[in-house]
């Protein structure tokens, strides 16, 4: 019998500051595939300098643009259509706290709670939010609400310096969501019920993300990373950055028994010992705050995500700091990565998980793959339609389902009416 054609979905694509990934799935014969991926990587410097003006910035994306443009022409890529990520620091996080009161006038409550939150004006801005759940202040139950947003100019200027990478930008995404949405696809399914607590930990930033189910219910951005550690490093020995990154990749491959007391091992382990004590403790905070605000809820393990992720001596620090269990987190759990080369594989895709999370947003059914297969659609990871009336049946609400946003899939727009239309192309 002849195989169906197969169900290609939009690429992913992840511009980091070392790197830029692209990924693409299909569904072959009800199995999910990647179907195409590659990387180049990138001079962090183009981003050291991007900070200083609009020029070095605009200089930085069109460089990214370029390696987008390279690689989207490369052997197994099939259309120009991608999911992309809101650049890091264009993205503005925030919790809000809604009183059960506000009945109806939920939306125009959160919405009245951004203005007074975000340092910018949001009627020209994009805001989508998450609902996290009850919580109690004081005396009162309130809603704890997830708000991101993106302002008009910033997301424009972006996809007008994406435009010379000959893409079509379908939708845009938070990378949180991206992230949660990965690790929630290939969660064995024996733990799906468990609280979720991702690090992804980048070249300057770590992010956490913690949820249960299709639900996210914390995120923050610690502003440290990889970089971190390869300055600490370089400092102590007296070496170039990019010498360090280098040699801690070295240590961190390397099997501990074998050169136990190795002096250079010694070195970089030490180099780093504060730096990696400082993120600890940052990202016990996070966990803290999430067990205070959401009681009774305790996770089971954390799973750390981006190129850090191999580290022993970043798993032990976590470890130690929360008390859990830290591990490798694999995404690739019944996904076929043939089409990949082994170095991208290794560690179960944990630094493709940003990339593979936006290849996945347009997938027909996240709850497939568990088992290997693709069945009928469903919902998307963190979907509103399905989260949201068992979130306002408190407050004796009328939910009304929320048309899919392209920022942040499946978060609510407070920005507009909800039967306004979308623009293709623009959140």
């Amino acid at each position: 019998m002849r195989s169906k054609k197969p169900l290609i979905l939009p690429i992913g694509l992840d511009i980091g500051q070392d790197s830029v990934k692209l990924l693409q799935l299909e569904v072959r014969d009800g199995r999910l595939a990647v179907r195409a991926a590659a990387r180049q990587a990138m001079d962090p410097a183009l981003w050291d300098k991007a900070g200083a003006s609009d020029d070095d910035r605009r200089r930085a994306v069109a460089a990214a643009a370029a390696a987008v443009r390279a690689l989207a022409r490369g052997e197994g890529f099939s259309g120009r259509a991608v999911i992309a990520a809101v650049p890091r620091e264009g993205l503005h996080v925030k919790n809000l706290r809604v009183p059960l009161t506000a009945g109806g006038d939920f939306a125009a409550a959160v919405a009245a709670e951004a203005k007074l939150s975000f340092p910018f004006d949001v009627e020209r801005a994009k805001v989508r939010y998450l609902p996290a759940g009850q919580v109690r202040q004081g005396a009162d139950v309130r809603h704890e609400v997830i708000a991101l947003a993106a302002k008009n100019d910033d997301l424009d200027e972006y996809l007008e310096q994406l435009a010379p990478a000959g893409v079509r930008v379908e939708s845009l995404d938070a990378e949180p969501c991206a992230l949660f949405r990965a690790a929630n696809l290939f969660t064995p399914p024996e733990e799906r019920d468990e609280l979720q607590v991702l690090v992804e930990v980048g070249l300057r930033r770590t992010q956490v993300v913690i949820g249960r189910g299709k639900q996210i219910s914390f995120i923050k951005t610690i502003d440290a990373g990889g970089l971190a550690l390869h300055a600490a490093v370089s400092r102590k020995l007296g070496i170039s950055l990019e010498e360090a990154r280098a040699l801690r990749r070295r240590v961190a491959e390397e099997p501990t028994e074998r050169s136990p007391r190795d002096p250079v091992r010694r070195a970089v382990i030490d180099a780093g010992r504060s730096t990696l004590a400082d993120l600890a403790r940052d990202v016990s905070l996070c966990l803290r705050y999430h067990a205070v605000t959401f009681r009774g809820q305790r996770p089971h393990r954390v799973r750390l995500l981006g190129g850090e992720a191999f580290d022993p001596q970043l798993q032990a620090a976590l470890s130690a700091a929360l008390a859990l269990p830290v591990q490798v987190g694999r995404v690739d759990a019944n996904l076929d990565t043939a089409a990949m080369s082994p170095n991208d594989t290794r560690g179960g895709l944990c630094d493709w998980a940003v990339a593979l999370g936006l290849a996945l947003k347009r997938l027909p059914d996240p709850s497939g793959p568990s088992s290997g297969k693709v069945r009928a659609y469903r919902a998307s990871p963190v979907d509103l339609k399905r989260i949201l009336p068992a979130f306002l049946a408190a407050a004796g609400a009328e939910a009304k389902p929320p048309r899919e946003g392209l920022i942040a899939s499946g978060a609510a727009d407070v920005s507009k009416p909800a039967d306004a239309p979308e623009e293709r192309g623009k959140p």
